[in-house]
């Protein structure tokens, strides 16, 4: 097991894992696993082991707390595992979060190279790579330097995560300009640095006078922050309740003017995300039509997702110009803006010869996730030969695929109501 550790081969180490009892898992043998993943694997494989779901025991491991070597490691997904699931004492908790502090005014891999006792090593390599569990997943910057002799020491650049993570649960003042800070250090969306400070925004925080803090950083001069502040919008709305909020007309006003000067596609599509999150569910959003014709299809397929708001209202019979946009970007040379257009058209309220001609079109293409969509929409209108295409598909693609997602779904809304 040792060498599998040694080797990156997480594989191997699950089963071992997973041939243990589950009582075992949690006590000493699963320690003693994780203290070979600390000696052997470093904060990138033992992060990555040890994912939700997965049986964390609690310390000591080996001759280490978890708790502050995932803080000092880097490791704030690991950090928040633990923390979860384990009551841990307030002096452990501030040791961990001084241990993680001492990373955040240094380079990280000058402070791994004092650390290591490697300043003035030459013959020292130095590799970086991004570690995620898969692709929805936040990602951690990997630091490894290797000796000439094969020692290795390696850190994850995530400490202000670690951080900010410690602060939770500690109860401690953090302003929202300083989480800003800590998304900013790296300026990646994808970071646990990124992802923890905009959940803390969002969840620490009064939502509106969060609202006035994001509203005044839209228009700032730096991507990054106009992204951090648009994101931060959107994601404030997926509970589908800020349509109601008291300050939903002001937040509608300040998106629609950004979006009409907004340069930057990712920034923009969270402006998009974030009107069609303050308006009401079921409205058509006239304002989308100009980016139907955009020329990046990751705006098109904004567009596509939420020029119709959901179904209800207008929505549910739009003008034909409107209806014709939306056939467009069915039609779309990008296989995702395809994809999301005719995924909009599964449930049956809109219908007019038009649509089922495409959506037929569309389910005998070569694009398996749009035939899919395609061979939805018109089992729900009523199509027996869309149903039998959809029934093979699922067949052919087995269980848990869209097809099979897809039918099941079908079958229960075309299935006879319950007496």
């Amino acid at each position: 097991m040792i060498d599998a550790v040694r080797d990156g081969d997480l594989g191997t180490v699950r089963r071992h894992l997973n041939a243990l009892p589950v009582e075992a898992q949690w006590q000493d043998e699963g320690r003693a696993v994780a203290g070979e993943m600390v000696r052997w694997g470093g904060p990138g494989l033992t992060q990555l082991l040890y994912q939700p779901g997965e049986a964390v025991p609690c310390g000591p491991w080996g001759d280490v707390d978890p708790v502050v070597w995932a803080a000092e490691h880097g490791a704030s997904g690991l950090l928040e595992q633990l923390l979860s699931r384990y009551p841990i004492p307030e002096a452990t908790l501030r040791g961990a979060l001084d241990a993680a502090r001492a990373w955040l005014d240094v380079d990280p891999e000058a402070e791994l190279r004092r650390r290591a006792g490697a300043v003035d090593d030459d013959t020292v390599t130095v590799a970086r790579d991004h570690l995620s569990a898969d692709e929805h997943s936040p990602r951690a910057l990997r630091i490894r330097l290797t000796a000439a002799d094969g020692r290795r020491a390696e850190v994850l650049a995530e400490h202000r995560a670690a951080v900010t993570v410690l602060e939770k649960w500690l109860d401690l003042p953090v302003s929202r300009d300083e989480l800003l800070a800590r998304a900013l250090w790296s300026s990646d969306p994808e970071s646990y640095d990124w992802q923890t400070s905009r959940h803390i925004v969002i969840t620490r925080f009064p939502v509106e006078e969060t609202f006035r803090w994001v509203a005044g950083r839209l228009a700032d001069p730096q991507v990054a922050v106009r992204g951090f502040a648009a994101e931060l919008l959107h994601f404030s709305t997926l509970d589908g309740e800020a349509a109601d909020a008291p300050y939903a007309a002001d937040a509608l006003t300040v998106l629609r003017d950004r979006m009409a000067v907004e340069t930057d596609t990712e920034t923009l599509c969270s402006v998009l995300g974030a009107y069609a999150g303050f308006s009401p569910i079921g409205a058509i959003l006239y304002e989308f039509l100009p980016f139907v014709l955009d020329h990046r299809p990751q705006v098109r397929s904004r567009a596509a997702a939420d020029l119709l708001n959901g179904i209800g209202r207008p929505a549910d019979d739009p003008p034909p110009h409107v209806l014709e946009a939306m056939l467009s970007l069915a039609r779309d040379p990008d296989p995702t803006v395809r994809a999301v257009a005719t995924a909009q058209f599964i449930y049956p309220v809109i219908d007019a010869p038009a649509l089922r001609e495409q959506l037929t079109a569309l389910m005998s293409g070569d694009d398996r996730e749009v035939r899919v969509y395609a061979a939805s929409g018109l089992a729900l209108r009523g199509d027996a030969n869309a149903l039998a295409e959809l029934r093979r598909m699922g067949e052919e693609d087995g269980y848990d695929s869209l097809a099979w997602c897809q039918l099941d779904s079908v079958e229960r809304m075309l299935a006879p109501p319950a007496r």
